[in-house]
C-alpha cells in the first residue's frame, strides 16, 4: 500500500500557493517553526521565511535564525504569517516593518498570526474591523486596538483572516490552513502523519483548566516581560 505521504503518487494540483513567515529577533521560535515544519510537508504549499535582512538573527531560546529573505528581494506572499514572541513591543513600533507587513498583508490571500503576532499585525491596521485570537495572558494588551474584535478561541477563522493563540496553537493553525487550501482529506492525512494526538500531561493548557494562583503568576510574569504593552 502506497504511505499517504508518498508525493510521488500525489494527483497533481495547482500552484502552490506562497507562504512567507516573518521572523525578527527575540521571536518564539515555535511559533513559527511548527507551522513551518508542518506546512512544508503538503504540496499546497511553498513555505519561506523573511526578516528585515537576510541577517542571521536569535530567537528568545537563544538559537539563531536565518531569514531566507530580506524586505528587499521577497518573492511574492499569499499567505502571510506573522509569528509572535514575549515582547513584540519593537516590531510593533518599527516604520519600516509596519510598512512592509502592512504592503504585504494588502496583496495577500490570507493574513494570518499566531500569538502576539496578532498584536503586531493589529499595530498595522490589517486587522481592523477583524476577530482574532492571541494568546490568553496577552489579551488585555491588545485592548489597545478599539477596532480589532478579540476572540478567545483557540483558532479563529475571519473571512481571510485565521489566527492561532499561544505558541502550540501554530500547530492547529497549519493544519487547519492545509485544510481549508488543500482540502480536508489532506489536513486529515497530515493529522494523522504527524500523529497529532495531543495528550497534555498536566491538563492546565487553557486558563479556564488552570488554577487561579498559576494563572496570576504567569499572567504577572507576563507583564513584567511586557511593560510596554500594558501601559
Amino acid at each position: 500500500m502506497t504511505p499517504c505521504f508518498d508525493r510521488s503518487s500525489a494527483v497533481t494540483k495547482a500552484t502552490p500557493m506562497n507562504v512567507g513567515i516573518f521572523l525578527f529577533p527575540g521571536m518564539t521560535m515555535m511559533d513559527a517553526y511548527a507551522p513551518l515544519q508542518v506546512l512544508a510537508l503538503s504540496e499546497s504549499f511553498t513555505v519561506f521565511t523573511f526578516a528585515a535582512t537576510t541577517e542571521p538573527l536569535a530567537c528568545d531560546a537563544g538559537v539563531m535564525l536565518m531569514p531566507q529573505y530580506g524586505f528587499s528581494n521577497l518573492p511574492e506572499i499569499d499567505v502571510l504569517l506573522v509569528p509572535g514572541g514575549a515582547n513584540p513591543e519593537t516590531q510593533m513600533q518599527d516604520p519600516l516593518v509596519l510598512a512592509v507587513l502592512r504592503k504585504l498583508g494588502q496583496r495577500a490571500k490570507y493574513v494570518t498570526s499566531v500569538c502576539t503576532g496578532a498584536l503586531i499585525l493589529a499595530q498595522t491596521g490589517l486587522l481592523d474591523g477583524y476577530r482574532t485570537t492571541v494568546h490568553w495572558a496577552y489579551s488585555e494588551a491588545l485592548t489597545r486596538f478599539p477596532k480589532v474584535i478579540h476572540d478567545d478561541g483557540r483558532l479563529v477563522h475571519d473571512r481571510n483572516r485565521i489566527s492561532g493563540g499561544g505558541i502550540t496553537a501554530g500547530l492547529d493553525f497549519a493544519l487547519y490552513l492545509i485544510g481549508e487550501i488543500g482540502g480536508r482529506s489532506e489536513g486529515a492525512a497530515m493529522e494523522l502523519l504527524l500523529e497529532y494526538a495531543p495528550q497534555p500531561p498536566f491538563a492546565c493548557g487553557h486558563p479556564s483548566q488552570a488554577p487561579l494562583p498559576l494563572r496570576q503568576a504567569l499572567q504577572e510574569k507576563v507583564i513584567n516581560m511586557a511593560k510596554g504593552l500594558f501601559d
